[in-house]
């Protein structure tokens, strides 16, 4: 039995536009518990970032930062994010170790 054109048309539509549907990661670009960049350089200093209102009165901002991407450090601009019940921000950072590499623990949030 053969199906109508119509009825084929819209069964390839609807899976190619829920195909095209995101869900945003949990964590930033480089961040997350567990989630370690190496990079063999410094990052530079951070950025001075003008903090802009908040869009909520419970928001809460995360400050930008380094992250290493395609052999180069790129900055990552802070954001606002509204606030989590019982978890607090980890925040990004750079540790050296001691082959002289440059680990980033990605920014996160933690349960109290």
């Amino acid at each position: 039995m053969k199906r109508p054109i119509a009825s084929t048309l819209i069964v390839v539509t609807l899976g190619l536009s829920l195909s095209a549907c995101v869900v945003a990661p949990p964590y930033p670009p480089g961040g997350g518990p567990g989630v370690a960049v190496w990079a063999p350089l410094p990052p530079p200093p951070p950025r001075v970032e003008v903090v802009p209102p908040p869009p909520r009165r419970d928001y809460f901002w995360i400050p930008g930062y380094w992250l290493w991407e395609a052999d180069r450090h790129r900055w990552v601009d802070g954001r606002w994010e509204a606030r989590r019940e019982r978890e607090h921000w980890v925040p990004h950072r750079w540790e050296h170790d001691e082959r002289g590499q440059w680990r980033a623990n990605g920014g996160y949030w933690r349960r109290d």
